[in-house]
């Protein structure tokens, strides 16, 4: 009987530090910007949609459950936001999601002047992406550069 309980305890063991070791083993998920597109322009405000492709390197499925962001132009905070909705991305393979934000005239005004005194305009997205797997959430920093 006590052999049975052994065996148990060491198989425990066993499956938890295997799953340990997966899960320190999984990569980050990669983002980049596929597009912008711009629509729906009125005199305060004009709606963009941002299309983002996100990689999932891993031999797991992976869920995006959000991505909370922040948007530069030339290192002056433009608008901040967050997105996902439980995107499923399969093992191993790539998904497009599209975003859309609704950007006030107002908010852009430091970022326009910085870039006509630069005579050029650098983009970038701050954020930070909260991915579900089967053996449990994971969060990190993501950086995607517009250039």
């Amino acid at each position: 009987m006590h052999k049975i309980s052994y065996f148990f305890i060491i198989l425990v063991l066993f499956l938890s530090c295997a799953g340990i070791r997966e899960r320190l083993a999984i990569k980050e998920c990669k983002f980049s910007l596929v597009s912008v597109t711009p629509h729906d322009f009125t005199f305060n405000n004009l709606k963009l949609d941002f299309k983002i492709k996100v990689n999932n390197p891993n031999n797991i499925d992976a869920t995006l459950d959000k991505l909370s962001y922040t948007f530069f132009a030339n290192d002056t905070d433009v608008f901040s936001g967050t997105t996902g909705k439980g995107i499923k991305i399969p093992s191993g393979k790539s998904k497009n999601f599209t975003t859309t934000i609704t950007l006030e005239y107002t908010k852009i005004g430091q970022a326009l002047v910085t870039a006509m005194k630069l005579k050029r305009a650098e983009y970038k997205v701050i954020a930070k992406a909260y991915i579900n797997t089967i053996i449990g959430e994971i969060s990190y920093p993501v950086e995607i550069r517009l250039d």
